[in-house]
């Protein structure tokens, strides 16, 4: 991504008010608790997680159901949007003990020294504001912070092929609610395919990368960081 689209991203994250526009009519917050839920457990299938960033957090309700289940469990929430923390600090209240809240942009993951050696990074709804150079290094960012054999948890929207982006967006309504599919903030790009995720995270290294779960445009995609993989541009001395 260019650096004045991210500003222009960010810019339009920062206002409480743009904030409380996007939460009124966000519409497919219901259809999203099924792969929240998916993701929780299939992270703990081996051992439950001890630390979990959530990138792009927003309110908070991802690493709230994440938290849910692991009580042991410590938080960090990063967003760029100020406006953003009031809302998940709220909604993040109950865990407000194990929790540090971080204001800063996805790209500069790797100067977060709380985040570091995380079992599990998520994002929900985040990563299709990139363009293709710009997912590459998001990934590579996000798989930096990971434990070796730590889990890297993206939920969002890609662009199908053909038609079929115009259609799941004409019934998405039917299922999601009556503000479901409709756009609530610019777009400076195109949305990644699915293959673009897929391609993404395995130059960063991740690996057993797969689809979890789709409905229309939305996808869960789950990879894991190569126990002996030396991740890119890092000194081996």
């Amino acid at each position: 991504m260019s650096e004045d689209a991210n500003a222009s991203v960010i810019q339009s994250w920062s206002s409480a008010e743009y904030v409380a526009r996007w939460s009124k009519a966000d519409g497919l917050a219901g259809l999203l608790e099924l792969p929240w839920a998916m993701a929780t457990f299939l992270v703990g299938r081996d051992r439950a997680p001890n630390l979990v960033v959530d990138v792009g957090s927003g309110p908070g309700t991802f690493l709230a159901t994440v938290l849910t289940a692991y009580p042991d469990a410590r938080g960090v929430w990063v967003d760029a949007s100020p406006g953003m923390r009031e809302e998940a600090e709220n909604r993040l209240g109950p865990f407000s003990d194990r929790v540090t809240f971080i204001v800063e942009d996805a790209m500069n993951l790797p100067t977060i020294d709380v985040a570091r050696d995380a079992d599990v990074v998520l994002n929900s709804r985040v990563a299709h504001h990139f363009d293709h150079d710009g997912l590459v290094a998001f990934y590579c960012a996000a798989a930096s912070l990971l434990k070796p054999d730590g889990w890297l948890v993206t939920l969002d929207h890609i662009l199908p092929p053909g038609d079929w982006d115009q259609r799941y967006r004409r019934v998405l309504p039917l299922f999601a609610g009556p503000n479901a599919g409709k756009p609530t903030h610019p777009h400076y790009f195109p949305f990644p395919t699915m293959n673009d995720h897929l391609a993404a995270m395995s130059a960063a290294g991740l690996v057993d990368n797969d689809v979890a779960w789709r409905a229309f445009y939305t996808c869960l995609v789950m990879g894991r960081r190569e126990i002996n993989h030396l991740h890119p541009g890092k000194d081996p001395r």
